[in-house]
């Protein structure tokens, strides 16, 4: 009764948010397309991203800017779920968007690794709002390395960059990425400590399938795309896990090739998701995450599950209107692109 109450308003709104998602038919649409200033004219004019690029100036669209502005939605969204929350519901999903601030640390670090100049990234697009512990002004005047980090000093994003510094004007990119990656996993699985009952479960299950995905996916590029050591390989693993233990996890690092990742993955509980086709591994299972977030909206509708599926299944849409873009951009033929978007294009 007591959860009925705490997220009826909540769960009444997001279902209207829900209701407001891309249809097949937009979709289908955006792949008629032939440029990234169309892909951006049909969201602004036909759908509910109008809200979010009512200030994209047609006359000069580049994919970087539709992109990052699409990405400020899923924040802005985010804020406005978050102002219904209280207590420990509220702190977890905290940290669920504050993953774009740490995006946001590696845009600019990035930037100035190419040479390049903060100030060239637009200041609207970066994730500024009360409960971020950077200053944002301040990093957005660094002229190198070394005064973006001294810019985080007091905050612990300081702690995981400084020892990385190369030079004043270089830092192990590689490691760095991977380290505010990990920040970010360990803080949430922390935070879902003080979440209790049903909204535990539903949450730890949930972040515990991102997490075994992004292992598994981290394993499989790392082993067949950039040759990195097993040594490498052990210390990125997310220290957080579901349905793959510790002993799938080093028969899956231990492996030769992709025929042994796949032998490996046959004997857990992700048989029967993953296909033999490495390629479409990350389709399929992003498929699966939604099957399992829209299973826990119906089943447990007045809970933190509508909240974190929303969440998720809009970061889904974000990845499956910038594979079209993409795809675009590249003249690549539109029943291609389809067999890539998420939950379409069987």
């Amino acid at each position: 009764m007591l959860a009925t109450f705490k997220y009826s308003h909540l769960s009444t709104k997001i279902r209207a948010m829900k209701g407001k998602m891309l249809t097949e038919d937009d979709y289908e649409q955006l792949l008629l397309r032939k440029n990234v200033l169309e892909v951006s004219t049909y969201l602004k004019n036909n759908t509910y991203y109008k809200d979010f690029l009512y200030d994209l100036n047609e006359g000069d669209v580049h994919r970087g800017q539709v992109e990052m502005l699409l990405h400020q939605s899923i924040i802005n969204e985010a804020l406005k779920i978050g102002r219904y929350l209280k207590g420990n519901a509220k702190s977890v999903f905290r940290y669920i968007y504050r993953r774009q601030e740490i995006e946001d640390l590696k845009k600019m670090l990035r930037m100035l690794q190419m040479g390049g100049d903060i100030r060239d990234i637009d200041k609207k697009l970066f994730f500024i709002n009360k409960y971020s512990v950077i200053d944002f002004n301040r990093l957005y005047g660094a002229n190198n390395i070394k005064n973006f980090v001294n810019g985080l000093e007091g905050t612990n994003f300081y702690n995981i960059l400084n020892p990385l510094i190369i030079n004043n004007n270089r830092i192990d990119l590689f490691a760095a990425e991977m380290a505010l990656d990990m920040y970010y996993y360990k803080r949430l699985i922390s935070q879902l400590e003080l979440v209790r009952g049903r909204d535990k479960i539903i949450a730890s299950n949930i972040f515990g399938l991102e997490a075994d995905l992004r292992n598994i996916m981290w394993i499989y590029r790392g082993k067949h795309y950039y040759n990195i050591s097993k040594e490498i390989l052990y210390r990125y693993l997310i220290p957080y896990h579901y349905k793959l233990g510790q002993k799938e996890l080093k028969q899956l690092i231990n492996s030769n090739d992709i025929d042994g990742i796949i032998k490996v993955l046959k004997r857990t509980s992700y048989n029967y998701i993953l296909s033999i086709d490495e390629h479409y591994w990350e389709k399929e299972f992003y498929e699966y995450i939604v099957k399992t977030q829209e299973k826990n909206i119906s089943q447990h509708p007045f809970s933190i599950a509508p909240i974190i599926g929303y969440m998720f299944m809009k970061e889904v849409e974000i990845m499956n209107i910038t594979t079209i873009i993409e795809g675009i951009r590249y003249n690549v033929d539109s029943n291609k692109i389809r067999k890539f978007l998420i939950g379409y294009g069987k």
